[in-house]
């Protein structure tokens, strides 16, 4: 069976040169996950900032805005990844081989954050199942302090297998032959093979386990829900009540098939992906078929950036509350909006009219002054001539004293 599968891959690797991967990286990882990728990013800041307004003193806003969070980290370090395979940013002139410096600042955190992603999943849909089984208990079980507690666990306990590939790895200088070139790449310790590839194995046990974990819990739930829905409806007189029972119900079945498919979906090709690494041995980075190992990668890249970006458009969908409040939010940013600019229309026409006033104000004052000069001018001139005409009597007066004083 086993050289069934080698034979098999063999075959396959040939048809993917390194040109034709260099192709399949750009499409899948500079194009596609990029953009899903930046739309993931904004719509997860809005369900943080929807479940932040919405109060965090019950346990299901806290699961879900750590599951935005690792969302958001997740989403970041892709968006790294793929500007890491951008032919413009490899060529550039910089003094680090990007596709080599991305395996420790994004692949492998990408890999965990996504791991913790599935986890955080798996708890949202736990803590449901048991609301639905023990609803008078639960609040008492999981108080919002230790659904806190229990996230930064799962973070932690996640994270722990980064530990074996960064104590091996750093980046350091190197020389790439086809670039001719010494520039920072990633560089391993001499005790590398101790632990080569044990990152890659606890990750993919943990993402088993939390894909099964998934799928077991929502299954529970969805019987339960069913189970409880029936029995209300036989056991309620109210037949109004009975049906708007039922309708809650249904809208919460909905809810878990929803983000059950989605996460079951779009982690469905990771679950291939590593099976196919554990059945073929030559399927890996350093093995016969590394081309298409990569361009697999490339491709479950952009399932994990989906199953990371669509969140908001189930909570939209399905959530009459979360819809609530990201009205209310938006409405308020359209006020907002719309106060700021009338503040700026008002400030304009204030601004024209002290420009008007002042140009009124300043005419006025100019005519004034021109009125009052022509006075002044006008009282000056008859002041000049009142003098001169003095001067003058007082000249002839002066004279013909003089002629009679001398006459005598």
């Amino acid at each position: 069976m086993m050289d069934m599968f080698n034979s098999t891959f063999k075959s396959i690797a040939p048809l993917i040169s390194d040109e034709e991967r260099e192709i399949y990286e750009i499409v899948t990882l500079v194009v596609i996950s990029s953009a899903i990728g930046l739309f993931g990013l904004g719509a997860n800041i809005i369900n943080i900032i929807v479940f932040a307004r919405q109060g965090l003193n019950n346990t299901v806003n806290i699961g879900f805005v750590g599951l935005a969070i690792s969302d958001i980290v997740s989403l970041v370090t892709i968006e790294w990844y793929c500007i890491s395979f951008n032919p413009l940013f490899i060529n550039s002139d910089i003094n680090f081989f990007p596709p080599d410096v991305q395996h420790l600042s994004g692949g492998h955190p990408h890999g965990c954050f996504a791991r913790i992603t599935a986890w955080v999943t798996a708890y949202i849909t736990f803590e449901r199942c048991l609301c639905i089984t023990f609803p008078l208990k639960v609040k008492q079980i999981l108080t919002p302090r230790r659904t806190l507690l229990i996230l930064v666990a799962i973070y932690f306990f996640v994270m722990l297998p980064l530990l074996p590939e960064y104590a091996t790895a750093y980046v350091g200088l190197k020389y790439f032959p086809f670039l001719n070139k010494t520039l920072y790449g990633l560089v391993f310790t001499s005790d590398r093979y101790k632990v080569e590839n044990l990152s890659f194995l606890l990750y993919a046990i943990l993402m088993f386990v939390s894909f099964v974990a998934v799928v077991i819990f929502t299954a529970v739930l969805v019987v339960n829900l069913n189970k409880k829905s029936q029995w209300r409806q036989k056991s309620t007189f109210d037949s109004t009540q009975s049906e708007t029972i039922s309708k809650r119900d249904r809208a919460t079945v909905k809810t878990v098939i929803v983000i059950a498919s989605v996460l079951i979906i779009n982690f469905t090709p990771t679950v291939a992906f590593y099976t196919g690494v554990f059945i073929v041995p030559e399927f890996s980075i350093t093995g016969v078929n590394r081309n298409l190992f990569l361009v697999s990668a490339a491709f479950c890249f952009i399932f994990d950036t989906v199953n990371s970006s669509v969140t908001i458009i189930s909570y939209y969908t399905m959530s009459s509350k979360f819809r609530q409040t990201f009205h209310e939010l938006f409405s308020l940013c359209l006020r907002k909006k719309e106060l700021w600019k009338d503040d700026i229309v008002f400030k304009t026409n204030l601004r024209k009219s002290d420009a008007v006033s002042n140009t009124e104000i300043w005419k006025g004052d100019a005519v004034f002054k021109t009125k009052l000069w022509k006075v002044d001018a006008v009282s000056k001139t008859k002041l000049w001539k009142g003098y001169t005409v003095s001067k003058t009597e007082l000249g002839k007066d002066d004279g013909i004293s003089r002629k009679i004083i001398l006459s005598q």
